[in-house]
């Protein structure tokens, strides 16, 4: 394993982390503000019935039924009709595929852990011309 160049702290609590990590693969999806507050809402209930529904097809349905619906739309602050409106949305940048949550979005939050690690792999690619192709 390659030891880090640079490390960078971010304190948050695990409510506001989902959020954050969203926030930051912003570049990857593209999601507005309200979108991301909205999926994030929809991984925090992800995470919590994670830890009691073990079957994947179990879990997605949960996470996009009436109980989950109901209580992010009240965390929300919108109505029936956003809320369909804001499911659209994720499912046109691919937050949302087949009916569940795009598995690289989903973070590997490991219960009782006091952190979240991320590495990022940039590899740095010779150009073109240098590599002799045209």
């Amino acid at each position: 394993m390659l030891k880090p160049n640079s490390v960078i702290k971010v304190n948050t609590q695990l409510d506001a982390f989902f959020a954050n990590w969203l926030l930051f693969l912003r570049p990857f999806h593209q999601m507005t503000d309200r979108q991301i507050d909205f999926a994030s809402k929809l991984l925090k209930h992800r995470h919590r019935l994670s830890k009691v529904i073990l079957n994947e097809a179990a879990l997605n349905e949960q996470v996009f039924g009436p109980t989950v619906r109901q209580a992010v739309v009240e965390e929300c602050g919108i109505t029936m009709a956003f809320y369909r409106v804001l499911l659209r949305d994720l499912t046109k940048h691919k937050f949302i595929v087949d009916g569940a949550i795009n598995p690289r979005y989903i973070p590997k939050v490991v219960e009782g852990a006091k952190s979240f690690s991320l590495m990022l792999y940039f590899e740095f690619k010779e150009d073109a011309e240098k590599q002799g192709v045209r």
